[in-house]
């Protein structure tokens, strides 16, 4: 039992070893210096946890330093230009060169007193380890669907960048769920000394299978231990791009540019680019309202393809112009879904067609658009070529009945430019009652390829007010309106008649004899001139 607890304090004093056993002669120190300055009395720089102040001069040119952590002094030393000084914290496991590269005393040559002295100080810590990574691969994108690379091969180089050797270095490698075809993923070494080149590491793997595009990476990390036993680790990653095992590739041809009296011809076809056949794919083409489909067309169907099938001209059909311009031919598209029930839609790029040609347009109006027998319209007729091409126009006019023409021009015949406006007018008189409904002006075109046609414009209606009419109309309002003024008063009337024979039905009893009403009169009046005489004499 003694026996195993000794050999248990010995491994465990073993393991300890690289941590305990070195000294400040075994410390390979970083190359470039953690802090640096021109420091004056009571200077300071900061390292890490560190403070080093400088607490004197004197003039052999010795500097002294001491190094704080917090405010406890640690160590205080002194040194002369070119020379420095080691510290170790056993407790805390830092270690710190101080080096002191130039002193200036700036002695007075009288006095020999020191003018201000300073002191140029560098602060080195422990070196450690680090290790540089690369993972170099045949290619940054892998296609199972085609022989190119058959595998991934991946070569992996790590090399001691630091300023010290590592210790128990491990390298473990990350294939993000890759199959591995050769070599290994993990690796361990011993020591790796500064600037060592470690040999290559190969592996091979396997290029997996989706069915969309997929990045998947190759991580690389190391651990490793520097001389006081602290563990440093490094990582480097590297993504490669998995492009699908399945592509359809669907292709939308159409004639890009037609004159107007030719035909435009579209087909469509699909190849399956993958190493998987599809039993199920959904061919979805919609068709386009900006030109005529001269033939009846299935806008979906289903499809199957084997692997790298083609299936050609699946779709052909023939469009017609109807007006010249640059038009979107509408993308087709082909639809499956995978194993795992996620759909994928694949489609034709974006097709155009140009229509070249004249297009004539015509308009026509009329002013005013409501009048009476007798008066004049005039007749506004315009001409616009809206194409791309000029053409000579003809138009001829066509006199309405119930009117008869005035004066104006009654034709249009020149070279109409594209994208210019034409106009001419005309004026007729109205002879009858009832509205006119002005015949379409015809416009008959050809331009320099002989593309010919025919245009019709509009037809507006002139509205006819006839003034018999509306003192026809006048007329009867004026007799309804006597008609109901007489019987008005006729109402009245009865009213007054119905009102005394209610009166006089009421009254019958208390009728008196004829002149009793004048007596009592004349007695009235010869008081009252009685009265008024004897105010006067009063």
């Amino acid at each position: 039992m003694i026996r195993k607890v000794f050999l248990c304090v010995i491994l465990i004093a073993l393991l300890s070893l690289p941590v305990m056993a070195y000294t400040l002669n075994d410390i390979e120190w970083s190359d470039s210096a953690d802090a640096s300055g021109t420091l004056q009395w009571g200077g300071t720089l900061t390292s890490g946890d560190y403070t080093i102040k400088v607490e004197d001069f004197n003039k052999d040119g010795y500097v002294s330093m001491g190094i704080y952590r917090g405010n406890e002094l640690q160590k205080k030393s002194a040194a002369r230009a070119g020379e420095g000084f080691e510290f170790r914290d056993t407790a805390n496991g830092d270690d710190l060169r101080i080096l002191v590269t130039k002193v200036t005393l700036n002695l007075d040559d009288w006095t020999g007193n020191m003018d201000n002295p300073t002191a140029a100080i560098e602060v080195y810590e422990r070196g450690i380890p680090e290790m540089g990574i690369t993972i170099n691969t045949e290619d940054d994108t892998y296609d199972p669907r085609i022989l190119t690379y058959p595998s991934i091969d991946a070569t992996i180089d790590i090399s001691n960048d630091g300023d010290a050797e590592a210790e128990d270095l491990t390298v473990d490698i990350d294939v993000d769920g890759m199959k591995v075809l050769d070599g290994k993923l993990s690796h361990h070494y011993t020591a790796v000394e500064e600037d060592e080149v470690l040999d290559p590491i190969k592996i091979k793997l396997e290029i997996p299978h989706y069915w969309d595009e997929t990045d998947v990476d190759i991580t690389v990390t190391t651990k490793s231990r520097d001389i006081n036993g602290e563990i440093h680790e490094d990582s480097e990653t590297k993504t490669l791009t998995i492009e699908p095992v399945v592509e359809l590739v669907v292709s939308k041809s159409v004639t890009d540019e037609i004159y107007m009296d030719e035909t435009a011809h579209v087909s469509v076809s699909i190849w399956n680019n993958g190493i998987y056949s599809l039993s199920s794919v959904t061919l979805n083409n919609p068709l386009t309202t900006d030109l005529e489909v001269q033939d009846n067309v299935e806008t979906e169907m289903s499809l199957s393809f084997d692997s790298k099938e083609t299936k050609g001209k699946i779709l052909e059909y023939t469009l017609k112009p109807i007006k010249t311009g640059k038009y979107n031919i509408p993308v087709a598209t082909a639809t499956f879904t995978d194993p795992n029930g996620k759909s994928h839609t694949f489609t034709s790029e974006t097709s155009t067609i140009e229509i070249n040609g004249p297009d004539i347009v015509l308009t026509k109006t009329v002013s005013p658009e409501s009048v009476s027998p007798g008066d004049e319209v005039t007749v506004t007729v315009t001409v616009k070529n809206q194409g791309t091409k000029d053409a000579s126009v003809t138009t001829t006019e066509t006199m309405p009945e119930n009117a008869s023409y005035v004066n104006g021009d009654l034709s249009f015949h020149d070279v109409a430019t594209h994208g210019k406006s034409y106009t001419y007018s005309y004026k007729l008189k109205v002879e009858g009652t009832e509205d006119i409904k002005v015949s379409g002006t015809t416009a008959t075109f050809i331009d320099f390829e002989e593309y010919k046609g025919e245009r019709i414009s509009n037809m507006p209606v002139i509205t006819v007010v006839d003034p018999s009419d509306t003192t026809s109309e006048s007329s009867s309002s004026s007799s309804s309106s006597s008609s109901s003024s007489s019987s008005s008063t006729d109402q009245q009337s009865s009213s007054t008649d119905t009102a005394s024979e209610v009166y006089n039905s009421q009254t019958q009893d208390d009728r008196v004899q004829p002149g009793f009403e004048a007596s009592t009169m004349i007695l009235a009046l010869l008081g009252v001139y009685f009265v008024s005489k004897r105010r006067d004499r009063s």
